[in-house]
């Protein structure tokens, strides 16, 4: 049972680990590690969107006197990570073009995180009592918990390379953002 605690707060903690796995990568110049950081990357940030969309954006959109503008520019804005994510993966790491796509990766998350930072925690502080902002970060909590990590072997399998550094899986053709997303809302979850 997770943790109660203000969405504020949880959705922060979640902004603060992704950037650490940033600055793992970007500390890190063996080709495979950087590979497994971009899958922990992938599965952090499609776990993040799948809650958001499921219980903070709705919330957002009724919150937030320009909430659907808000909330529509905050999914365009996950929707370009996952499609960087798509990109990545068609590439081997030690590409030159890897590391362009995970800065490219890196500014859109940066976006994202600077929105919800600057404008949509404020306003939902302003704008939701704290128990409803309680009531929230439970549910939000309640979905990331409903979600474990996928077993090492089901997210790798990228194209070029990944399927050593993922566990030696096959991959399916699929986009890993899209088999992850499809993981964290398979039968029972959606």
């Amino acid at each position: 049972m997770p943790q109660q605690r203000d969405v504020v707060d949880l959705l922060t903690a979640d902004h603060r680990e992704v950037q650490v796995l940033f600055e793992g990568y970007r500390a890190n110049a063996d080709p495979g590690q950087r590979r497994l950081l971009v899958e922990r990357i992938t599965v952090e940030i499609v776990r993040h969107s799948v809650a958001e969309e499921q219980y903070l954006y709705p919330t957002v959109r009724r919150a937030l006197p320009d909430g659907d503008e808000v909330a529509e520019r905050e999914i365009e804005e996950l929707s370009e990570a996952e499609r960087i994510l798509g990109d990545l993966e068609d590439l081997d790491p030690a590409d030159r073009r890897f590391d362009s796509l995970v800065r490219d990766l890196y500014d859109v998350v940066s976006m994202h995180i600077r929105g919800e930072e600057d404008v949509i925690f404020p306003e939902l502080r302003e704008r939701l009592t704290e128990e409803e902002r309680m009531a929230l970060g439970l549910r939000v909590g309640e979905a990331k918990a409903a979600t474990p990590d996928p077993p090492a072997g089901q997210i790798g399998g990228g194209q070029a390379g990944g399927g050593q550094a993922g566990g030696g899986s096959v991959s399916t053709g699929r986009p890993l953002a899209e088999r992850v997303r499809e993981w964290l809302s398979g039968p029972g979850r959606a």
